[in-house]
């Protein structure tokens, strides 16, 4: 047994799910391991990342993708990002980031099996019917380097 404390709003979304909030917990997770929209499985390093009322990010491992021209990797957590384009960019100027980063012979196997999979998932995404791409603007304090030192 596990005692869990959550929000309110989190535990009306979860009823909405199932009364049980243990079974809706369970449910969650099984959709999430069997989603064919792009969740997260063992090894991925792209994901569609559920932050709230039906939005979600694009998250990457950041250790993988170090280079993508036009592409911000704001840092989450451990290895995790989220990409923020450069402003007025939409998702066809990250697919089009990717298509030309995988075109460059110098990149490893690694990373270059890391782009295939976030093409895909773009692709995907970009078609599901069921999804939109939308653009939005972040704000990302950087604190000014000195000059001098």
């Amino acid at each position: 047994m596990v005692a869990i404390t959550l929000p309110h709003e989190a535990i009306r979304g979860l009823k909405r799910i199932h009364a049980d909030l243990a079974w809706a917990i369970v449910r969650l997770l099984q959709k999430r391991s069997t989603s064919p929209d792009g969740a997260r499985h063992a090894g991925s390093d792209s994901e569609l990342v559920s932050v709230a009322h039906g939005r979600s990010l694009i998250v990457v491992n950041r250790k993988v993708f170090e280079e993508l021209p036009g592409v911000n990797l704001i840092p989450l957590h451990g290895d995790r990002a989220f990409l923020a384009l450069d402003q007025d960019a939409g998702v066809a100027d990250l697919e089009l980031a990717v298509v030309d980063r995988m075109a460059q012979r110098s990149i490893d196997a690694r990373e270059r099996a890391a782009l295939v999979e976030l093409r895909a998932h773009l692709r995907r995404w970009r078609r599901d019917p069921a999804l939109r791409c939308r653009t939005r603007s972040i704000i990302v304090i950087e604190r000014a380097r000195r000059l001098g030192r």
